[in-house]
């Protein structure tokens, strides 16, 4: 099951999950890890490299925030033998308390790697205020917001400002969308809908959104609701 040869694996499974309580705050590493301890604890033929230490063909399509409810995220698994679905979905029964595999896609070996296409990130994002939280409030900060040409804020990769890539940058090319879901004026509260870049090249934050609107909020909550690519993988269709 764990030969570690070079060989090319004979079969490529895209796997939606989604992770909660009480995973919230578990590291990618490690969920990489509780992985490959479900699909071996399941049986299943999974391939691993051909380096010195072998590595499980476990390729995550996004970096995971740490403390944020994921709902859409994709998972690529390879594997030395040819595996049904089903044997795929109770493969799932192994995962961590947390983590839920919500549907599986055989797909075709050529087809580009989810990572490789991914583009942006869906948010939901709860907010609270005081007293001057109204709806034409909010809605008045969201289109000032997206009507600006620059955003002043600190930008980060990873999970630390002390990284020599964090800095003061531009944020206004990491927001791409900012909508309002609802507004409860009674209890100074509001959900709003964002869609932020998530590529190489930098990664917004629900935060840096809610910051950006020059309102005095503060986030309640924040789930990213799903992954947005290039060409979209089968899984995520």
């Amino acid at each position: 099951m764990t030969n570690g040869t070079p060989n090319a694996p004979r079969q490529r499974w895209q796997i939606l999950f989604s992770r909660a309580e009480p995973a919230l705050r578990m590291r990618q590493a490690v969920l990489v890890e509780e992985l490959e301890r479900a699909f071996r604890e399941a049986g299943l033929p999974l391939s691993y490299s051909g380096a010195a230490k072998p590595r499980p063909r476990i390729k995550l399509a996004a970096n995971l925030p740490v403390g944020i409810e994921l709902r859409g995220e994709v998972v690529e698994a390879y594997f030395d033998e040819l595996v049904p679905i089903d044997r795929i979905q109770a493969a799932g029964e192994h995962f961590p308390e947390g983590v839920e595999l919500r549907d599986a896609k055989e797909v075709w070996h050529g087809f580009p790697s989810a990572a490789s296409q991914l583009r942006a990130a869906e948010y939901e994002v709860q907010v609270s205020g005081d007293d001057g939280l109204t709806s034409d409030s909010l809605r008045g900060a969201v289109v000032r917001l997206l009507n600006a040409k620059e955003l002043q804020g600190k930008r980060r990769r990873g999970e630390s400002e002390r990284r020599s890539d964090a800095g003061e940058r531009d944020l206004r090319p990491l927001i791409e969308d900012v909508e309002v879901v609802d507004v409860d004026e009674k209890q100074h509260t509001a959900t709003l809908r964002t869609v932020l870049q998530l590529d190489p090249s930098g990664a917004g934050r629900p935060e840096d959104v809610v910051n950006a609107l020059d309102l005095p909020l503060r986030v309640r909550r924040a789930v990213r609701t799903r992954l947005l690519f290039v060409d979209t993988p089968p899984i995520a269709r």
